[in-house]
C-alpha cells in the first residue's frame, strides 16, 4: 500500500508538471499558508525530531497567492528541510518585507548544498535522494514563478541551507 501511494504521488506530480493549475489569487498572510504547510508535515517533523521555528516581520502585508499551490511550495521545502536536518535539529522560516514583496527563507541545519549539485537542484529530475522523484523542487520553483516570484538557494556547506520564496505584493505579478 505504501508502495502504491508513492507511485500515486509520482504520476501526480509528473500530471502537476505538465498540466499546471489556473491560480486562484487571494490576498492573505503568507504565515498562514506557511502553518497550514507545517501542519501537513507534522508527521514527518515528530518523525525526524525536527521542529519548526517561525519568525516574521511585524505588519507583513497580505500577498496575493494561490493558498493551495503555495502550500504545496512550502510542504516542499518544510519536509526537504526536515530530512536533511539531524535529528534535534531546527528548521527556520522567516518571513520579512522584500523590496515590493514578501520573501519567506526556510533554512535547515544539515549538511548544507555543494556548489555542483546548486547548479541543478531545480532541474526535472534531479534529486539526491535514494527514494526522491527529483520534481519536488523543479515543481515548487515553476509554481513560484507563476505567481511572478521566485526561489533561490544558498548554502553553508556543513552548516545548512537556506531557500528563500520571493514573492512580488502586486497581484498581477503572477500569470494565472
Amino acid at each position: 500500500v505504501r508502495e502504491i501511494r508513492r507511485l500515486d504521488a509520482i504520476v501526480q506530480q509528473l500530471f502537476d508538471v505538465t498540466h499546471p493549475r489556473k491560480l486562484n489569487l487571494v490576498a492573505r498572510a503568507l504565515e498562514d499558508t506557511v502553518l497550514r504547510a507545517e501542519q501537513s508535515v507534522a508527521g514527518v517533523l515528530e518523525e525526524r525530531g525536527v521542529r519548526v521555528v517561525r519568525a516574521a516581520a511585524s505588519a507583513l502585508p497580505p500577498v496575493f497567492h494561490d493558498p493551495d499551490q503555495m502550500q504545496q511550495v512550502f510542504i516542499n521545502l518544510l519536509k526537504n528541510a526536515a530530512e536533511a536536518s539531524p535529528e534535534g535539529g531546527a528548521i527556520t522560516v522567516r518571513l520579512v518585507h522584500s523590496g515590493d514583496g514578501a520573501a519567506a527563507a526556510v533554512r535547515d541545519e544539515g549538511c548544507g548544498i555543494d556548489a555542483e549539485t546548486m547548479k541543478t537542484v531545480f532541474e526535472p529530475f534531479f534529486t539526491t535522494k535514494p527514494k526522491g522523484t527529483g520534481l519536488g523542487l523543479y515543481i515548487t520553483h515553476e509554481i513560484i514563478k507563476r505567481h511572478g516570484g521566485s526561489l533561490s538557494v544558498s548554502s553553508d556547506p556543513g552548516r545548512g541551507a537556506t531557500f528563500t520564496v520571493e514573492l512580488p505584493l502586486d497581484p498581477q505579478g503572477g500569470t494565472r
